[in-house]
């Protein structure tokens, strides 16, 4: 009995010796494989598969758009910005310096300080020329007529309508015609916007010109700005006060402020410009931008003596 014990032991014993003896990773045709899940992992693929480098590829390519698209929008928005900042100081400046000639206008009865004058053409209407008077110092004949080189006219740029200009002239010594006659004032002004010895101030190189008819083309722009005057009495009424068609007391005062030898006169004059929101505009002014509208007014009051 105790031999064989001894035999089963030692037969045994050999056994698990020859199974130690033999690899993990040993096939035994059964498809059992001894390596374990833990040891599989360890020497498992660290790289990636396509589909997933498809898929980190297409997510950069769209923050790469959206990241295009908001830089492009920043820029056109700084641009916008920049430009309508220009304008609007282009716009100050030229009504500024237009409001202040006006307040500094010379008046009487024969000539309110201040008048506009229109242009037609064709069956277009373009009020766009003032003609202020503003001596340099004491006008020539204060109870008269302006002499020319007393005045200053504010107008577009008959070459290149997108400049709106001041322009005076000052050795014309010249008496100006009366108000009435607008025919003579229009050929003076035709004459004087061209004339060689006329000082030219630009105000704003950003006027917008638009086309009458549609065209484009450099004959058929004109300079959007627009003057408008209202004088209350006007000169015709007070004119026909002096030959007796019109009572003194029924002609149109200022809050009815008047005497029985003065009365309150007031000038205003409304100022409507439009600029473009860029300094890239063509010589012609032709922009695809939209433009953008300024107003300004101003108001002269004086006595009229009966």
């Amino acid at each position: 009995m105790f031999r064989h014990r001894f035999k089963m032991r030692f037969t045994t014993d050999c056994v698990v010796a020859e199974f130690a003896r033999i690899p993990k990773s040993y096939d035994f045709g059964y498809g059992f494989d001894m390596t374990s899940t833990s040891s599989r992992a360890l020497h498992a693929r660290t790289g990636l598969t396509l589909i997933e480098l498809l898929m980190a590829t297409a997510i950069m390519a769209i923050m790469a758009v959206a990241l295009g698209t908001l830089a492009a929008t920043a820029q056109t928005s700084s641009r916008i910005t920049q430009g309508h900042d220009t304008a609007t100081q282009h716009a100050r400046v030229a009504l500024e310096r237009i409001q202040r000639t006006l307040h500094t206008a010379t008046a009487n009865a024969n000539f309110p300080g201040f008048a506009v004058f229109d242009e037609q053409i064709g069956s277009w209407r373009f009020p766009d020329t003032l003609v202020v008077w503003r001596p340099e110092s004491v006008a020539a004949n204060p109870s008269g007529q302006p002499l020319f080189r007393e005045l200053v006219v504010f107008c577009p740029d008959p070459n290149q309508p997108n400049r709106l200009l001041e322009i005076t002239v000052p050795n014309d010594n010249r008496t100006t015609p009366p108000l009435t006659d607008t025919a003579a004032w229009r050929n003076e002004l035709r004459t004087l916007k061209t004339s060689a010895s006329a000082s030219r101030i630009v105000l704003t190189h950003l006027l917008r010109a638009a086309s009458l008819d549609g065209s484009g083309s450099a004959q058929s722009l004109r300079g959007v700005v627009r003057f408008r005057s209202v004088v209350r009495p006007s000169v015709q009424q007070y004119n026909d006060y002096k030959v007796g068609s019109v009572n003194w007391q029924d002609m149109a005062w200022v809050q009815d402020i008047y005497g029985s030898q003065s009365g309150l006169r007031q000038s205003w004059c409304s100022i409507d410009l439009q600029l473009m929101p860029s300094e890239n505009t063509s010589s012609n002014g032709l922009s695809n931008e939209s433009p953008l509208p300024f107003f300004g007014s101003a108001a002269l009051y004086y006595q009229l003596l009966k």
